[in-house]
């Protein structure tokens, strides 16, 4: 008996918890729509005084906003320590820690916030730990419930689990309605908001202003329609899907209603002037859809474990993010991003405006992640044919061709547009053309026809500096052209001393692999010639007095290494060497861009 008072107790408490988040985060909304977000200068005190002036309104509304956040953590640590010493349940506990270790960041992260004066990215940072602390609160809330226990539970296990694919797409567009919120706030702290003011469209520009103010509205414009149209499409896909709960559809549901008029909300707060109330409102509601969204995938959840009985490891946290991490092939990114990172690094002569630098390496890391979602869609039978790619998020069953192209699509589009509003035209649509030639020219065509696939279809790699060397000057010139004939160049030996390493699963699978084609030999008599004229390559820079003395002799050192174990291929095409050859490739071009830095900022 006891035990269920305290289960009822905590449901209540929990609720009462995630209602006070949820207004916190919309009086958060009036603090910085009124300008009151410095209303109190001084931190955690108010002009020094526990109680501000009585006749300071900016300094009462940020009070009251501090007095909220300071009254979200003793309920979640109450919450916290009833879950633990009563219900000893680590699914429900776990989230309410989480969430208190949050609000300590987050209390930090708001001091600052006022200290720094109020910077529009810091602010958006501000905004995403709350609803994260919202999000886990929920999740918490309805495990405390558990509405899903209702459901007689069946544990035939089946190709398609109703509930788990629910939980996965309902993710999916809570990712979406995440990044929607970030950028409304970037919209308001940028003061954004007034560069359009008409509606659907911007004073006359049908898709995109040219004005940087007027992109960052028109992104926020852009990404609603994206995730309206996600969550209309998922709410008639629940309404038909047999086996899903009503709880569930009726979340979701409630959230595209709930969306519906705040498309109507966002348009007549604009008409009126973004007064801070409609715009407090706006947030609050967007909380709401939030919240709704976070029952339903919650609830989701449950009902994966309970009724169709999936083990409880496969939907961890980690293991309910890692699917989607993964299809991104984190691997290649990170090289594509360090070529863009050096590439921004050499053309500034140092570490370029730090927005500008975050912008187009996050903008990279969706579009080319995109990108390899993309490649693993398409390639989805080839990958199951091959050991090396078996246990990939498709071929392994955690997740379908359609959640992939959900993936692939989302993160690509926001990456296009990241770079595009907040970097330039010309580093958005060489990121574009990159997508466009691993995907379109490499992945569906050359892949699959020719054992020249690399040669032709490495040239995608080579986008990847270029987009990093006009983030910086917004031109394309001799160097940004020179570090894509790198790529270029690199990425034969790079590939087919991996091939070699893995002929046999590219055989099986029907991939006509220069080694597969012509034996290891040939292929790794060719990869030496590519490193040949790669090493050539190299040294032009230095005859053209781009680069100085330091690049001179890093980059003679570098190619007399990677040559030698080139050759060394050429003679014995041995799986120890070409797994060498391989590593060391990766290296070569790591330190390659590391010289290259070093020199220009030394010399500049």
């Amino acid at each position: 008996m006891g035990n269920e008072k305290a289960g009822k107790g905590l449901q209540i408490l929990l609720r009462i918890t995630a209602l006070v988040i949820g207004l916190l985060t919309m009086w958060g909304a009036l603090v910085r729509t009124t300008g009151s977000g410095l209303g109190c200068p001084d931190w955690p005190l108010c002009y020094g005084r526990v109680i501000p002036p009585l006749d300071d309104i900016a300094a009462w509304l940020e009070w009251i906003h501090r007095l909220l956040a300071a009254s979200v953590t003793p309920l979640l640590a109450l919450s916290a320590l009833i879950a633990w010493r009563k219900e000893q349940r680590p699914g429900l506990y776990r989230p309410l820690f989480w969430a208190l270790g949050l609000v300590f960041g987050q209390a930090l992260l708001g001091g600052l916030t006022v200290i720094l004066e109020l910077p529009p990215t810091m602010v958006a940072v501000h905004l995403a730990l709350a609803l994260t602390i919202l999000a886990l609160t929920l999740v918490a809330a309805v495990r405390a419930s558990a509405p899903w226990s209702a459901r007689a539970p069946h544990r035939e296990l089946s190709s398609v689990q109703p509930a788990a694919s629910a939980m996965r797409w309902i993710g999916m567009a809570g990712l979406g309605l995440f990044a929607l919120t970030l950028v409304g706030a970037a919209v308001t702290g940028s003061g954004a908001s007034w560069a359009c003011s008409s509606w659907p469209f911007c004073e006359g520009w049908i898709i995109w202003p040219g004005d940087l103010l007027g992109r960052v509205h028109m992104l926020h414009r852009l990404v609603a329609l994206g995730v309206g149209i996600a969550l209309a499409w998922l709410t008639v896909r629940l309404a038909t899907w047999h086996g899903i709960s009503r709880g569930i559809f009726h979340w979701v549901l409630a959230a595209f209603v709930l969306y519906l008029i705040q498309i109507g909300l966002g348009a007549i707060n604009l008409w009126m002037g973004f007064p801070a109330s409609l715009n407090a409102l706006h947030l609050g509601l967007a909380a709401a859809i939030w919240a709704a969204m976070g029952i339903a995938w919650a609830w989701a959840l449950g009902e994966a474990q309970w009724v169709e009985g999936i083990p409880e490891e496969t939907v961890r946290l980690s293991n309910l993010w890692e699917p989607y991490f993964t299809l991104t092939k984190p691997g290649i990114v990170a090289l594509l991003l360090v070529t863009t990172a050096g590439a921004m690094m050499i053309a500034q002569g140092g570490l370029p405006p730090i927005l500008t630098f975050i912008y187009t390496l996050l903008g990279g890391f969706l579009i080319s992640g995109g990108a390899n979602a993309m490649n693993n869609v398409w390639d989805a039978e080839l990958d199951r044919r091959m050991h090396r790619t078996a246990r990939r998020p498709i071929p392994a069953g955690r997740l379908g061709r359609g959640e992939a192209m959900g993936v692939a699509l989302l993160f690509s589009a926001l990456g296009f547009l990241l770079l595009w509003t907040f970097v330039n035209t010309t580093a958005a649509l060489l990121a574009l053309a990159g997508w466009i030639w691993y995907v379109g020219i490499y992945t569906m065509g050359l892949k699959r026809w020719t054992s020249q696939n690399i040669v032709i279809g490495g040239a995608a790699g080579g986008f990847a500096p270029m987009v990093g060397w006009t983030a910086v000057t917004g031109r394309v010139d001799p160097m940004a052209l020179f570090l894509f004939a790198l790529i270029f160049f690199w990425t034969p030996p790079h590939t087919w001393s991996f091939a070699i390493l893995t002929e046999r699963d590219y055989r099986e699978a029907g991939v006509p692999m220069l080694p597969v084609v012509t034996g290891a030999r040939t292929a790794a008599f060719q990869a030496f010639l590519y490193t040949v004229i790669l090493g050539l390559l190299t040294l032009t820079p230095f005859v053209a007095g781009a680069m100085g003395g330091i690049y001179l002799v890093g980059v003679l050192a570098l190619n007399a290494w990677l040559l030698l174990l080139a050759f060394r291929l050429w003679r014995a095409p041995e799986k120890a060497i070409a797994r060498q050859m391989y590593h060391a490739s990766n290296a070569y071009l790591f330190l390659l861009f590391v010289l290259m830095v070093l020199d220009r900022m030394i010399r500049l």
